[in-house]
């Protein structure tokens, strides 16, 4: 078996892969990685491990590490065959092309912002008084549409205060909420001319509220990602795999 961990800016993912998920976990990013090993359940069986995402060099029991595109285009070739993944994670949106085998062809990233992201969307969600597990079913109930207009995480906050101090609903509020991160989604797809079959990974992608525009909007054939918040672990498993068969 292998283990994979992502260190992201908000979470760290770690699956263990023997051809498919055996055991996962995912918890708050924190400076100590060694917990995981106590936590990951059958995690004593592992033969290597590669960490990637931003604090890639906090696992220092990874043997190998690889960046968090190549990991993603990796999951993607072997999960669900596409030809792009539009990766929406804490704190950015990445668009990848990929080809058959896996390898990168290009990639574009927006980091600039938080808005669009799944930090801004706890934020929005928190300021509410909705629970983040509850966003879609709150979001359902829109009657309303509204507008967010700003593409600045802090000017976007004051639209939504703003509307809160008008008296329009949560659920009206929370669904521009996920219009406003969609929209800057398909923005990056479409700048990065995204088409063909695509997947959405990264935490935001377990929100079908937020998915669900973004295909309707970017067209091509949006196939699922399971569990999509894991995407770049299972990737990075898989790199362990591939490279423990090099040896």
């Amino acid at each position: 078996m292998f283990l994979g961990v992502d260190v992201g800016m908000r979470f760290t993912k770690a699956v263990l892969w023997d051809g498919e998920i055996v055991s996962t976990i995912i918890e708050e990013t924190r400076g100590d990685m060694k917990p995981i090993l106590e936590r990951i359940k059958g995690v004593d069986d592992f033969k290597l491990c590669c960490s990637t995402g931003s604090g890639a060099e906090l696992v220092d029991f990874a043997e190998v590490k690889e960046d968090d595109v190549v990991c993603l285009a990796i999951a993607a070739r072997d999960i669900v065959d596409v030809d792009f993944v539009l990766d929406i994670g804490g704190q950015s949106i990445t668009a990848i092309s990929v080809d058959k085998e896996g390898n990168v062809i290009d990639f574009m990233r927006n980091d600039k912002c938080a808005s669009g992201s799944g930090r801004f969307l706890e934020v929005m969600s928190s300021a509410l008084g909705i629970e983040i597990e509850d966003v879609d079913t709150v979001a359902s109930k829109a009657n309303r549409k509204l507008s967010i207009t700003s593409q600045c995480a802090v000017f976007a906050e004051s639209e939504v205060i703003s509307y809160v101090n008008e008296g329009e609903s949560k659920e009206n509020i929370i669904a521009a909420v996920c219009d406003s991160i969609a929209k800057l989604a398909v923005a990056q797809a479409n700048r990065f001319g995204m088409g063909g079959r695509y997947t959405i990974t990264g935490g935001v992608a377990g929100f079908k509220s937020i998915t669900e525009r973004i295909a309707e909007a970017v067209g091509g054939e949006y196939v699922e990602f399971p569990q999509p918040q894991l995407a770049a672990a299972i990737g990075a498993a898989i790199v362990a795999e591939e490279e423990f068969g090099d040896v």
